[in-house]
């Protein structure tokens, strides 16, 4: 089965579980140091000496976690730590990388873009061996990534950042979509269906307008075009008269955000007014919840919710050998085994493990953990060439390596496919409900075209 859930939903979806594994109790690592308690993202590690330095003989590469460890997010913390986990100690148990054990390492940015720079800053000055990183989540990356670009560690980042489509970091790798990605997602499938004439509707405060560059773009690029740009707000008692704005222009579909309820109230509205006729609905994945289609069949019926409904997201297959690695290495940690079935099924943490992997594979072709070397070798690794070797864990990258073979590492996301700005959007899929409301995947989007329509 494949798997469409997007960071935002999952939060949500994991916290209980989180907040009861053995991934950690107390909660945050001190905003004062860069090495992290063994609550967060491993055993204390040394800080003595500045991060630009590759590992000496034998020490541990630190591989830094950027990300909240106290405040309000602090949850992303133990989130983003749980795949440095598992990669590590895939990596530690396949004898590590040049000699070298990899560590990971908290760093507070507490959830704030300026809080994040002293810390952030502090430990890059300060933490040994820091030779990778990961994490720099959305909350704080317009601030850290700069920091992190600038001391010249590689790193791989979660961020959902529409300013980072195009950017001129080179230091900077994402494995995960951005907003805008989504957008041209959603355009890409419109479009394919044969709606070209489409209306925005967005509740508001919702975090949807990150995806309207991208629907903007792809609509233009593939001769479609928006009726009508709407912003609604939320769980009001009636939306006629937006509704009749909307009837007026016509749509084919609709490109939809908006939580059950008012989705509910909206359609009912529209059939009612429209003489029970209604418009496809394009809508996001985090949209594949029973409230969600409970709300919604009951006002429209079950027939228009499983044949004009479609879901759309980034998508990755969870019968591949690569995740079974990947999960198998969360259950096996007792730190991450509590929210292991739920996290491993989520595309960003799967992002940092991939993306920790190649950066690690990457240091072995390179024979240098230092990152001014090793960052020019990281394309490389996940770009087919003629006779290379798929790989799909860095034990199995290690051991092509050293029998002296060229290599693609194909992992949990599958095939990665950067573009010149370091991102690559992996693999969307449009969705469908059937009757009982579970999802039944109906067509495939490639990244490579969404990157194409930005």
């Amino acid at each position: 089965m494949g798997c469409s859930r997007s960071w935002r939903a999952f939060t949500a979806a994991v916290a209980a579980a989180a907040l009861i594994s053995a991934c950690g109790s107390s909660g945050s690592s001190s905003s004062s140091s860069s090495s992290s308690s063994s609550s967060s993202a491993g055993s204390a590690s040394s800080s003595s000496s500045a991060s630009s330095s590759a590992a000496s003989n034998g020490a541990t590469i630190n591989v830094g976690v950027i990300a909240p460890f106290s405040g309000p997010a602090a949850e992303f913390g133990k989130l983003l730590s749980a795949p440095c986990f598992a990669a590590t100690d895939l990596i530690n148990k396949a004898g590590g990388v040049l000699g070298h054990q990899l560590h990971c390492t908290a760093i507070d940015d507490t959830g704030d873009a300026a809080d994040a720079v002293p810390n952030v800053t502090r430990a890059l000055a300060t933490t040994s061996n820091l030779d990778m990183i990961e994490g720099l989540e959305s909350n704080t990356a317009a601030t850290t990534v700069p920091l992190v670009n600038a001391a010249k560690v590689p790193f791989v980042t979660t961020n959902g950042l529409v300013a980072f489509s195009k950017n001129s970091y080179q230091y900077y790798w994402r494995l995960t979509p951005s907003d805008d990605a989504n957008g041209a997602a959603f355009a890409a499938w419109a479009v394919r269906k044969g709606y070209k004439n489409v209306a925005v509707v967005f509740q508001n405060g919702i975090g949807s307008q990150g995806n309207l560059p991208g629907l903007q773009s792809g609509m233009k690029k593939l001769g479609g075009k928006l009726a009508m740009q709407m912003t609604i707000p939320a769980d009001s008692a009636s939306y006629q008269s937006e509704v009749a704005k909307v009837i007026a222009d016509h749509p084919a579909a609709l490109i939809w955000s908006a939580d059950p309820q008012t989705t509910a109230t909206f359609m009912s509205e529209y059939k009612q007014l429209n003489n029970g006729q209604l418009p496809a609905m394009i809508t996001a994945t985090d949209s594949l919840t029973p409230d969600f289609y409970n709300a919604l069949s009951k006002v429209v019926g079950t027939t228009y919710i499983t044949h004009d409904v479609y879901l759309v997201g980034s998508t990755f297959s969870q019968t591949t050998p690569a995740f079974n690695t990947y999960k198998g290495a969360l259950l096996a940690d007792s730190k991450t085994h509590a929210i292991a079935n739920v996290l491993s099924a989520v595309g960003p943490p799967a992002s940092v493990y991939d993306g920790m992997n190649i950066l690690a594979l990457a240091m072995l072709e390179a024979k240098s953990t230092t990152g001014s070397v090793y960052n020019s070798y990281i394309e490389g690794i996940v770009t087919p060439k003629a006779g290379a070797v798929k790989v799909d864990s860095f034990a199995a990258g290690k051991q092509a390596l050293a029998a002296g073979k060229t290599i693609q590492y194909v992992g949990v996301l599958g095939p990665v496919v950067f573009d010149q700005y370091h991102n690559s959007a992996g693999t969307f899929a449009a969705n469908v409900f059937t009757g009982t409301g579970a999802a039944h995947p109906v067509g495939i989007i490639s990244g490579q075209q969404v990157l194409g329509l930005l």
